[in-house]
């Protein structure tokens, strides 16, 4: 039970070591697909191995074992979990969910923004609407999403960056990169180890927007490099920051002299062994997953039994970490 307990703590901190590492120096499609999913994994496992610490700390307590009518000292034999480490865990918890409330509301305030502006806005779904104030480029997802770009802002860049910016704006709604995002904030709520990997899918996802909009004009990367540099040079930043904002999808956003570098480099590939790689961590990470609601099972049948059904329960649980052991034990064999 501790290994599926600690399996996914381990892998949201190894997410977020190598997440900036990935979202720079791996294909831009396959990063941000491997981290989305790792992250989304580790936020759903983690949630369930919260749950269970929070199950084990209410089972521990001799109240409980007196109103069902079992053991708690066999009851913590069979589930060796320190409850200070149910208790922080229990606290995680509380602090995950207060979070995602949060997220909600801020988001679901975004999105009302968002379409309220495209409703003033007009034009067609998936057009471009030239607006008057600042210079600013960036798509909103809502109502079918919106291309928004500023007169000033077009009329700084040449026809062909005009199109390789608004090529780039497109592929973010095309690719649907606010699910995207949104799904790595929601990961990023609920387990706080993974703070670190909203910001590299962000980035992520600018430069595969970069580079959708290099295929759509004939692999013309240079054009695109200029663009984003033009852009992100003309760019102005908005003095109130306004509601719709963490929605929005804005071209020369993040780091825009490493996605120049980027883009100006070799051409990426498509990633296959980034995406096994992430595939086969996903596996474990789900397994771990489906380790934990087995012991979650596994207690909750304990605890109806009476903390008699030793044999066929958290035994089994027991022999698994046994079998577990001596796998290591073949694999890697001891030095000296």
């Amino acid at each position: 039970m501790l290994y599926a307990m600690q399996a996914p703590l381990v892998a949201s901190l190894l997410l977020t070591l190598v997440a900036r590492a990935v979202a720079h120096r791996c294909p831009p499609r396959a990063a941000v697909m491997v981290l989305v999913a790792c992250a989304v994994g580790c936020a759903v496992t983690t949630a369930l191995v919260l749950a269970l610490h929070l199950l084990v700390l209410v089972a521990q307590q001799p109240s409980v074992a007196a109103a069902l009518g079992y053991d708690p000292a066999r009851f913590a034999h069979h589930v060796p979990v320190p409850w200070q480490a149910s208790l922080l865990a229990v606290a995680l918890l509380a602090v995950a969910v207060v979070r995602v409330r949060l997220l909600r509301r801020r988001r679901n305030r975004a999105l009302r923004a968002a379409d309220d502006l495209c409703s003033r806005l007009g034009g067609q779904v998936g057009g471009v609407v030239v607006v008057d104030d600042g210079a600013e480029a960036f798509a909103l997802p809502t109502r079918g999403g919106r291309v928004v770009v500023s007169r000033a802002l077009l009329e700084a860049l040449p026809a062909g960056e005009q199109a390789a910016l608004l090529a780039h704006e497109r592929a973010h709604l095309r690719d649907h990169h606010d699910l995207l995002r949104a799904a790595t904030a929601w990961a990023a709520a609920i387990d706080l180890l993974l703070l670190g990997v909203p910001a590299a899918v962000r980035y992520a996802s600018e430069r595969w927007a970069d580079e959708s909009a290099a295929a759509e004009l004939g692999g013309d990367r240079p054009l695109v490099a200029r663009a984003v540099a033009r852009a992100g040079l003309a760019r102005t930043a908005l003095q109130e920051r306004p509601a719709w904002a963490s929605v929005a999808l804005a071209g020369g956003e993040g780091d825009v002299v490493r996605r120049v570098r980027a883009l100006l480099a070799h051409r990426p590939g498509r990633g296959r062994p980034l995406l096994g790689l992430g595939a086969v961590c996903l596996a474990l990470l789900l397994a771990a997953g489906g380790h934990a609601v087995e012991d979650t099972a596994e207690v909750l049948q304990h605890v109806r039994s009476g903390g008699q059904d030793t044999e066929h329960g958290l035994a089994s649980v027991e022999l698994a970490h046994q079998v577990g052991h001596r796998a290591l034990e073949e694999l890697v064999p001891s030095r000296g």
